[in-house]
């Protein structure tokens, strides 16, 4: 006799992913957004002694991307957006 093979349940929500998705899409957004110039890879000090917080992390814009990426090819994610979500992520052009 052959085994059965059990059936999978998907009982997520997927509704509840949209929030920190669109948390990725802010930081992809922003990240992009900084000119290659006026990137600052590392806090620093400045001539007066202020602290100057870095506003670029490569490491940080490729997992959100990734992040994307991985919801964006998730069928049941994507039926969560609204058509002007599911626009916004796609313009990114992940």
């Amino acid at each position: 006799m052959a085994e059965e093979t059990p059936e999978v349940v998907d009982d997520r929500d997927y509704a509840a992913d949209v929030a920190p998705a669109f948390i990725s899409y802010n930081i992809v957004v922003a990240m992009r957004a900084i000119a290659v110039d006026d990137r600052i890879l590392e806090d620093t000090v400045d001539s007066d002694g202020n602290l100057v917080a870095a506003n670029y992390d490569a490491d940080s814009l490729h997992r959100n991307e990734g992040h994307l990426r991985i919801k964006m090819a998730t069928p049941a994610f994507v039926a969560e957006l609204s058509s002007e979500q599911k626009t916004q992520i796609e313009a990114l052009s992940l």
